[in-house]
């Protein structure tokens, strides 16, 4: 190949997106890279690889919001969300079931989800719950939904020990729902990354969701549950976790 060709080539590799460059690695690393590269469409388990380039399995979900794929990183059950165990920041290297995802206990390890959040194509991520139930066809819905950009609260995968606000791009708790709003988030070596409703009640834009019992916690934590949020709505059920971004058609 001669230096003319060599200096063009480079050149368009240049130009291209850096996520448009994951797509056409030959070893996707994100759920992003594999709907960009494979055209998938249906929701299911798929090979990605970590940062030394060791293959494993994780749950893709392209279907729940047109233009994303997410991945998934964490999905607790109500009783497992609230063990001492999963009671930690994602800055905690606490892996369950990485060899076989589920959807009552499992968390990848803190190097896979760095590796995914690393990645150029990640650029949000988000909490659903009870996901299991709907993992076939995705979201029917935006009830108890949080979907924030990496650029707005980009301490994911970290410790804060402060309540941080952050402008959400959706959150929905209970069928009450703002877009763009700021809300408050807290997470410690004690406290897994959540949101206390009466805490956003009186600070950040004041997010206020009506009905609240005693210091009501969403998306994470459940010191204190209420039966009426859906992910809380018994033992069984579900809270998820996950990394996503656009993709390339």
């Amino acid at each position: 190949m001669t230096k003319k060709i060599v200096s063009i080539y480079l050149m368009l590799l240049m130009m291209l997106p850096l996520a448009k460059l994951e797509e056409i690695s030959s070893k996707p690393t994100t759920c992003v890279a594999i709907r960009s590269k494979y055209r998938i469409t249906e929701n299911g388990y798929f090979t990605l690889y970590d940062s030394t380039n060791k293959p494993y399995i994780a749950f893709c979900d392209f279907q729940s919001d047109p233009g994303f794929a997410w991945t998934l990183i964490e999905s607790l059950s109500t009783t497992s969300a609230r063990s001492s165990k999963f009671r930690k920041s994602f800055s905690f290297n606490v892996p369950s079931n990485e060899c076989t995802p589920n959807w009552t206990g499992y968390r990848l390890s803190k190097s896979k989800m760095t590796a995914i959040k690393s990645s150029a194509s990640s650029t949000h991520f988000r909490a659903t719950c009870n996901f299991n139930g709907q993992s076939q066809k995705g979201l029917q819905n935006r009830d108890d939904y949080l979907r924030v950009s990496l650029c707005a609260y980009n301490y994911l995968l970290s410790t804060r020990n402060v309540w941080t606000c952050a402008i959400v791009d959706y959150i929905n708790v209970r069928g009450h729902s703002c877009t763009k709003c700021s809300i408050p988030f807290y997470s410690s070596n004690a406290y897994h990354l959540f949101i206390h409703l009466p805490t956003s009640k009186s600070s950040c834009a004041r997010f206020t969701v009506p009905e609240m019992i005693t210091n009501e916690d969403a998306f994470g934590f459940y010191h204190n549950v209420n039966i009426k949020f859906s992910c809380t709505a018994n033992s069984t059920s579900t809270t998820n976790w996950w990394i996503g971004g656009g993709y390339f058609d």
